[in-house]
């Protein structure tokens, strides 16, 4: 098992948290993920950081598939099946927030929003992006 951390691709600063804005303006953070090595049962690929506060009103993943026995869950903290409970990922696909517990929540630390995988896929190159859509704290 590993943590593998997804590179920013929203703005020109690589892993930059965003920073303060306006409490009634969402602002949304795309990591991606191109593995070189088939991702392992238990990994977890970590988005970029997200400010304490924030409050996360969507999450959705795009991903090229694992091919074999690939499946994932997507979640932050230990709560790893908060926003997507696991589910086969064999080819490519997109999950939205749709677990029962993907209510809006807000983070009480700075944190990530995590894929993590629960079944062990055959394909090498898989390109995972994690998309976040927040409203950030208001100060």
């Amino acid at each position: 098992m590993a943590n593998l951390q997804a590179i920013k691709t929203s703005s020109a600063a690589i892993n930059a948290m965003a920073g303060v804005g306006d409490g009634q303006s969402s602002k949304v953070t795309v990591s991606r993920y191109i593995s070189t090595t088939a991702p392992a049962s238990g990994d977890i690929i970590l988005s970029a950081p997200i400010q304490a506060g924030s409050m996360i009103t969507d999450v959705t993943v795009v991903h090229s598939g694992f091919g074999a026995s690939g499946a994932f869950e997507v979640g932050y903290g230990d709560d790893t099946d908060y926003f997507a409970v696991a589910a086969a990922a064999v080819t490519g696909g997109v999950v939205r927030m749709s677990a029962p517990t993907a209510q809006p929540l807000v983070l009480l630390t700075n944190d990530s929003i995590d894929v993590r995988m629960t079944g062990t896929g055959a394909t090498a190159a898989v390109t995972i992006s994690i998309i976040v859509t927040y409203v950030p704290l208001n100060n």
